[in-house]
């Protein structure tokens, strides 16, 4: 399929409904048992929220075309860079159990895709649910390259909707639902690209924490409030935060507050002020989300493409059903709102059954960073234009509109087929994370910065005993249970954000979480001392989780994960001013039982130039 095709297909658009017998047209090959697609990256000039910059497009669109698959494909897909940039495509959660060279990290497991250059990754999906495909070099996914992926399940456990409704003609209509969901991407926009922002970042001195708009499926516009009014939002008893200052009409903590920026060595000079202090609304489009209210239900499908912002959704007037976390069924959990941590993906169910009309959807920052807030609409189809009552359960802040509000509370998430960790684990690493030194750089491992310049590196895949005593990689054996800790500190002029991790191959489970000092070597002695903080009976599996934020103290949390997928991978925060800040470390899985990398994906591998 050639380049000028696959722009005519551009008007499918970034919303996407998968019907239960969906073929992407950006599927081919259906004969056999390999579903292929290609991806050609351009980069244009766009305006998602009514503001023009130069940014990334797929096949023509914004964000990139979803790729639909079924559990148990094998999978092609071909990337084509016709942009001026080296980059790389992860397929974010897809475990690339037995092909580590196709998990797309920039000197980790293959070298960067060079403009006029292609790569192709082939992989197995032996999963089901959401995930999304980004671009893993440098700050890309600020710039939009990214898209949704869905893998439609074999089977839907029988007693899944059962645990929603007795109705049996209704959960039919939810297997249905679930098998036919609305992708729904939460992104925030800049009308800085990342290069230009990571620049302010270096040569100012400033953490980049400030956004232009908040995007459902690549649309938004730019929304401005009054300080005041942002400022009033927040509740009195978190209000030392602010340091007795007002968010700016942007909705951004000032440059001058310690706990987002630290206490010295900025040169804010360099801060141009449309970047926290400027605000110009704009009237661009708004998602629009069409259901069927005689389908009786619907399925939302929210995918955390967020990259300094973190979002919480709520639909006027209906409630959300969270069954799927992270592409792991869980036990159904009724909520009002609900928190979209930065990588992570959530699937919602929504009852069709109010009256029919036009409800107003809110995603707003749940984080102090910024007051700022996107909206779109819930819309039921087959009916007349008309208006209808609706009730908020966030408000523009991300606060609660009341005390009856419900949010998902993710240390009680219940998977709904039990899974139970090794009782011990055979290596712990304890993990210091945070700043260094500067208000930009990040660490996820003491004073050791995983920096931009590896992206250029030799792949570790490649030769990992080079990599193997790194104080940025941790080595495992094959078959094994490793627990890992991280610890964040916090002071009274410093406040540390939750970082949203991601792990890269197969999940991890979260035994727990907490603040105050971790005087413990290992899980093991904290469960002795601390026994109420742990779940090892049947924690939450995630491959995104959130640690705790740590303010005037420290906090804490502990994961464990199975050894049994060879290769290297990485582990990273996904604030991606965090990452590029050098918030990383490689994970080199099963260095005993390295796997043998085919000479395609090695050192002599070539792809070939595009018009090859």
């Amino acid at each position: 399929m050639n380049l000028a095709v696959l722009m005519s297909l551009a008007g499918l658009g970034a919303s996407l409904t998968v019907g239960l017998e969906a073929k992407s047209p950006f599927i081919a090959g259906r004969l056999s048992q390999t579903k292929q697609f290609e991806l050609n990256l351009t980069w244009e000039s766009f305006a998602p929220d009514g503001v023009a910059r130069e940014q990334f497009l797929i096949n023509g669109q914004f964000p990139g075309p979803p790729l639909i698959m079924d559990e148990g494909d094998d999978v092609e897909v071909t990337v084509n860079n016709f942009s001026p940039f080296n980059t790389t495509i992860h397929y974010h959660g897809i475990e690339q159990e037995g092909t580590p060279w196709s998990d797309g990290v920039p000197g980790v497991s293959q070298r960067q895709i060079l403009p006029g250059q292609r790569f192709i990754s082939k992989f197995t999906v032996q999963q089901y649910g959401a995930y999304w495909y980004h671009s893993h070099t440098s700050g890309q996914i600020m710039d939009g390259l990214y898209g949704p992926i869905y893998i439609r399940p074999r089977t839907i456990p029988a007693n899944l909707a059962s645990a929603i409704t007795n109705d049996t003609f209704e959960q039919a209509q939810i297997h249905n639902a679930i098998r036919a969901p609305s992708l729904v991407m939460l992104s925030d926009w800049f009308h800085m690209t990342s290069e230009e922002l990571q620049e302010v970042a270096m040569s100012a001195n400033i953490d980049p924490l400030c956004t232009d708009s908040i995007l459902i499926n690549g649309k938004g516009r730019v929304n401005c409030r009054s300080p005041k009014e942002l400022t009033d939002m927040v509740p009195d008893s978190v209000k030392s935060v602010l340091q007795g200052m007002e968010y700016t009409v942007k909705g951004c903590l000032p440059l001058t507050n310690t706990y987002a920026q630290t206490t010295s060595g900025h040169n804010l000079s360099a801060v141009p002020a449309s970047m926290f202090y400027e605000c110009h609304a704009t009237e661009a489009a708004e998602e629009v989300i069409e259901v069927d209210p005689f389908n009786g239900w619907a399925s939302l499908n929210f995918i955390g493409s967020a990259s300094v912002s973190t979002p919480i959704v709520s639909i006027n007037n209906h409630s959300l059903w969270v069954y799927e976390v992270d592409g792991l069924y869980i036990k159904p959990v009724k909520v009002d709102a609900l928190t979209i941590n930065n990588g992570g993906r959530y699937s919602c169910l929504v009852q069709l059954n109010k009256a029919p009309g036009k409800y107003p959807m809110t995603v707003a920052n749940a984080g102090f960073n910024q007051k700022i807030a996107g909206f779109g609409t819930l819309s039921y189809t087959h009916t007349h234009e008309r208006s209808v009552v609706s009730t908020p359960s966030i408000n523009y802040g991300g606060i609660a509109t009341s005390t009856d509000v419900v949010t998902l509370d993710e240390t009680v998430i219940e998977m709904f087929t039990p899974s139970q960790p090794s009782e011990h684990s055979d290596k712990t690493y304890i993990l210091t994370a945070g700043r260094i030194e500067k208000a930009w750089e990040w660490s996820l491992n003491g004073n050791h910065s995983y920096g931009l310049t590896l992206e250029a590196e030799k792949p570790v895949l490649w030769d990992p005993q080079s990599a193997a005593k790194s104080p940025l990689a941790i080595a495992t054996k094959n078959n094994t249970w490793v627990d890992i800790i991280f610890i964040l500190s916090g002071n009274t002029s410093t406040l540390q954000p939750g970082h949203p991790l991601h792990k890269h191959s197969n999940r991890a489970y979260i035994l727990g979480s907490g603040t105050g000092d971790f005087n413990y070597t290992s899980v093991a002695d904290a469960v002795k001392a601390i026994p109420d903080s742990f779940n090892l009976i049947n924690p939450p599996m995630r491959d995104t989780f959130t640690t705790l934020p740590a303010y005037q103290g420290k906090s804490w949390m502990a994961i464990r994960y199975h050894v049994q997928n060879p290769g290297a991978f990485l582990l990273h925060c996904h604030l991606d001013p965090h990452l590029t800040g050098g918030m990383g470390l490689a994970i080199l899985d099963g260095i005993d039982a390295w796997p043998t990398i085919p000479s395609q994906y090695g050192p002599n591998g070539k792809w070939g130039s595009i018009d090859a």
